[in-house]
């Protein structure tokens, strides 16, 4: 299976989320939240895309525990989105899925 990361998808526009899978994944001492996801869409031959960027992540798993939208997921429910920029009061900037 092929496997890229989610960034990929940054200015490919609306694709649909259809399965999530939670990951972690240790990096020298420290273990990192991650989240595999399934596309619907093909894009340059992959359907199965990994991130760690954390608003992305939290949209499906949080404190420890899977959100309602992951577990609709689970479920068989299609998530139709598009990655966003989101901007902070203090000039920052960060990825988020948006619905579409």
């Amino acid at each position: 299976m092929i496997e890229s990361s989610l960034s990929k998808l940054d200015d490919k526009g609306v694709f649909t989320i259809v399965k999530v899978e939670n990951v972690e994944k240790k990096v020298g001492k420290e273990v990192i939240p991650e989240v595999n996801i399934e596309t619907e869409e093909e894009f340059d031959g992959v359907k199965n895309f990994y991130t760690s960027r954390k608003m992305i992540v939290a949209k499906f798993y949080e404190n420890g525990k899977a959100t309602t939208l992951f577990q609709d997921i689970q479920r068989g429910k299609k998530y139709r989105v598009k990655i966003i920029t989101q901007k902070f009061g203090n000039g920052k900037e960060d990825y988020d899925i948006a619905k579409s």
